[in-house]
């Protein structure tokens, strides 16, 4: 199991919260189809004295195969990158991890 993930840093300029939610990451998680075993979208919270969170949204797509996830990224870039600037002017820092429980 893989999960790629998403995050927005906290000075994201522009940021809609429910269209990232809404539409945004359930869009990518159709394309990708069964392979998506599941995915989440996380709002960032202060905590009463804790340090600020490390971003205001991020988005978790735990997927069974990185080659179908490479296939889909390859197929529709242009349409899910597009639609970044529909919710944010700031490019979210990307990650990818094998889950390992």
């Amino acid at each position: 199991m893989f999960c790629a993930s998403v995050a927005y840093p906290l000075e994201s300029e522009g940021f809609d919260f429910d269209y990232f939610r809404d539409h945004h990451a359930p869009m990518f998680a159709e394309m990708l189809g069964e392979n998506c075993v599941r995915f989440e979208v996380h709002r960032g919270l202060a905590s009463p004295g804790a340090p600020p969170p490390p971003f205001v949204a991020a988005a978790y797509f735990w997927v069974a195969s990185p080659e179908a996830f490479g296939a889909v990224l390859a197929e529709h870039a242009a349409t899910l990158y597009g639609d970044i600037v529909n919710f944010s002017q700031t490019q979210p820092v990307r990650g990818w991890a094998e889950v390992t429980d």
